[in-house]
């Protein structure tokens, strides 16, 4: 793998054009994922599709993501930052082009029933088999320049750029929308097609990757990050909910019909992304909060805000507590991404990325149905359960002594 001393001395700026394009990218997979929770739903239902396949076609794609992503992340370990990158992101670009193409065919009546939801499950598959590359990588790309003081809040720009296309997304779903329901969806992808030219031009590696002697793969039970592991799960699946059922939640729980909840859903989740982003660079970068204190106060915040989701009967006041559920989020993630980054050496920066993305993901196959069980029995019965589930989150992390050592580990720029 290169590293910036394998590199040889760059300039500043030729740096801060690399780590831009990669933060650009970033951001343009965020606006993606909002763009697709909030333009589905409701698209769906219009094609036939019933709400447990439009559930399943996420949850699909994420299992795909869980497996896939760490093994990409311990090749770029031995192979580079750059190939991966490029390959995550191009996979991510004809994913949504294929799946919004097939969106249209179902739209236009040329596809229907089994046929269309099988091919939207393909399409979107590609994503989370090869599009895990990315982030683990990205990640991992980041920690290597990266002194242990300065990683947490460095990978908090990260989040902060995804953050920053979430909220993003929805606005830009309603723009183009207005167009086409299908043009948001064709409109990222080209975006991502232009990252990944502007990724193959500026982020470079100037040296081969070296050979290494062979070492054990890092395991997810490994006891220096198996903790933050189970904590990125649970957190994670308490942010997963409102993104995928926020249309849902409009609909059945405030009133809206199907052709204004895209538009009330990109509120509520614009709010959430834009409060995620304020913490992410108001408050992780710019104090370089630790990662104990981040797993402590997100939370407490993501309790507070899904409780008062669940007693919300008002627009105003959901998204009242999806701010307050975003800013958890935008603790939470940094704080056990950067935490298990800190646990292990710099040789395994690459594993543990793509470990801690699958933690995450694992969300996306968990709330699904687990989730819809929940919603079915009535729409704030869905929240509550997420409110004590992040209460549980906290308590973990009050209990967990690893949480603080962290901050002492011997993780260091090679």
């Amino acid at each position: 793998m290169t590293t910036a001393a394998d590199q040889g001395p760059s300039s500043p700026r030729a740096r801060r054009a690399a780590y831009l394009v990669l933060l650009a990218g970033t951001l343009i997979i965020g606006m993606g994922q909002t763009v697709v929770f909030a333009v589905l739903p409701p698209i769906a239902r219009g094609l036939g599709l019933h709400d447990l396949q439009v559930l399943s076609i996420f949850m699909t794609s994420a299992t795909f993501w869980v497996t896939f992503g760490p093994f990409w992340g311990r090749l770029s370990d031995d192979r580079g930052r750059r190939p991966f990158i490029l390959l995550g992101l191009s996979a991510y670009a004809a994913s949504m082009t294929l799946f919004a193409t097939m969106i249209e065919l179902g739209a236009r009546g040329l596809l229907a029933g089994g046929l269309l939801y099988a091919l939207l499950l393909i399409t979107r598959s590609i994503y989370g088999l090869f599009g895990s590359a990315m982030p683990p990588a990205a990640q991992a790309y980041i920690a290597d320049r990266t002194t242990p003081d300065n990683r947490t809040s460095e990978l908090a720009g990260f989040s902060a750029a995804f953050g920053l296309g979430a909220m993003v997304g929805p606005a830009f779903a309603g723009a183009l929308g207005g167009v086409d329901p299908v043009a948001p969806l064709y409109g990222v992808a080209a975006l991502a097609a232009t990252a990944v030219c502007a990724i193959a031009l500026r982020l470079n590696e100037k040296t081969a990757p070296k050979e290494r002697a062979a070492r054990p793969t890092l395991s997810p039970f490994d006891p220096r990050i198996r903790s933050f592991l189970a904590y990125g799960l649970a957190t994670a699946t308490v942010t997963a909910i409102p993104t995928q059922f926020a249309s849902f939640y409009v609909i059945d729980r405030l009133g809206f019909d199907d052709a204004s909840a895209l538009s009330a859903a990109g509120v509520v989740l614009s709010t959430a992304a834009g409060a995620s982003l304020f913490a992410q660079i108001a408050l992780v970068q710019r104090f370089r909060l630790k990662p104990y204190i981040l797993l402590r106060v997100g939370p407490a915040l993501l309790a507070i805000g899904h409780l008062t989701i669940a007693f919300s009967t008002e627009l105003g006041a959901m998204a009242f507590g999806m701010m307050i559920s975003g800013l958890g989020a935008g603790l939470v993630a940094p704080g056990y991404v950067g935490g298990a980054s800190l646990a292990v050496s710099i040789r395994e920066q690459g594993a543990v990325a793509g470990l801690s993305n699958a933690a995450a993901s694992s969300s996306f196959i968990i709330a699904p149905p687990i989730g819809y069980l929940v919603y079915s029995t009535a729409p704030q019965s869905l929240f509550i359960a997420t409110s004590v589930l992040a209460t549980a989150a906290f308590l973990f992390a009050v209990l967990q002594k690893t949480f603080g050592a962290g901050d002492a580990s011997v993780a260091s720029p090679s």
